[in-house]
């Protein structure tokens, strides 16, 4: 399924009864396209006159790009409120997943819920998001043999291209330009991060790519004789 407006209010009050003992104040409700998280909350923060953390101006935010089971849909859910009870309560945790929060989960998981840290998307869930875009993909081969993908946010392009460069470890580097959904699943970088692909599975998604070349401060799709 796919979570709508409707169906997140309804178990966050739910929920809220349930867990929270109807503390949780109303929060703005929000889908979102987001490839990297399944959900989040978003918050401000401003630091205390005894530097401590205040939060603030809370958005509850769930993807709809991929389609989950109702059960980890609600286990999502339960996993932002209890960020949302902690932020709101301005309590302090050691991490983002730190003591209070895993306290409050295995609290929770006691009574037949199955809420974890983090969620990863299996290879079908990837495969859901199918929307065509463009990626610009530094593509690198490691001295141990391994290849990877960096896909560039295009305002940081020409930074990324010059640090990329000097990425430990890399002996062979080319960019390129794709539309292939394929590349969805993989984060827009603004630091230098390579996430590794099968060399036989990247190879198949990189025959419909364009290489790129780079002359001055002019990036275009190189020319092949």
């Amino acid at each position: 399924m796919k979570a709508s407006l409707d169906y997140i209010s309804r178990k966050f009050d739910e929920f809220n009864k349930l867990y929270f003992n109807n503390s949780l104040r109303p929060i703005e409700f929000r889908l979102t396209r987001a490839r990297t998280f399944l959900g989040q909350v978003a918050f401000t923060r401003k630091r205390t006159i005894l530097g401590k953390w205040r939060y603030s101006d809370f958005v509850f935010k769930i993807s709809t790009v991929v389609e989950l089971p109702e059960h980890d849909m609600e286990d999502v859910i339960l996993h932002e409120m209890i960020h949302y009870w902690i932020l709101s309560n301005q309590m302090q945790d050691s991490s983002p997943h730190g003591t209070i929060f895993k306290r409050k989960m295995e609290e929770i998981n006691a009574s037949g819920r199955n809420i974890r840290v983090r969620y990863r998307l299996t290879t079908d869930q990837q495969d859901q998001d199918n929307e065509i875009r463009q990626h610009i993909i530094c593509v690198s081969r490691l001295s141990d043999g391994r290849r990877g993908v960096t896909i560039a946010v295009k305002t940081r392009l020409f930074e990324m291209w010059d640090i990329m460069k000097r990425f430990p470890g890399v002996v062979e580097q080319k960019w390129v330009v794709s539309v292939d959904p394929f590349f969805n699943r993989y984060p827009r970088s603004m630091t230098p991060k390579i996430y590794p692909v099968p060399s036989d599975t990247l190879d198949e998604h990189l025959k419909s790519s364009s290489e790129l070349v780079r002359q001055g401060n002019r990036i275009t799709t190189k020319i092949i004789p």
